[in-house]
């Protein structure tokens, strides 16, 4: 039997969808709720403040900031004042802390085993 719409490979069409259903996950294998934003009020260099992040970033933070023995209000203002030094006027700073995360990963400064941050 095979089913209408995908190819069959010479294997049974539920294995062949499966298959298919299994490529269709090789970028989006995440729990949704990952990608969910959560607001959270820190503290910021003494300023209390709110930031809306997604679950992962989140995640990624509390990895880097639990690996440097650092609170994760106290992280963000290690990276606040680091932007503040060096760049120039921020008008996205949640924009920032997502590309600190991922550069942080991809330098691998922090290597973070994916099933830490992964969903409960």
């Amino acid at each position: 039997m095979v089913q209408q719409g995908l190819p069959n490979f010479g294997i049974a069409a539920s294995d062949s969808y499966a298959r298919f259903l299994m490529g269709m996950k090789r970028y989006c294998n995440f729990a949704p709720r990952l990608a969910k934003p959560k607001l959270r009020s820190i503290r910021i260099n003494g300023f209390a403040t709110c930031l809306r992040l997604e679950e992962i970033y989140w995640r990624i933070i509390e990895e880097i900031a639990r690996q440097e023995s650092l609170t994760v209000g106290k992280l963000i203002s290690k990276w606040a004042i680091e932007i503040d030094m060096t760049q120039e006027t921020i008008c996205n700073f949640t924009g920032f802390i997502r590309i600190i995360c991922v550069t942080q990963i991809l330098e691998q400064a922090y290597p973070i085993d994916m099933n830490t941050i992964a969903a409960d």
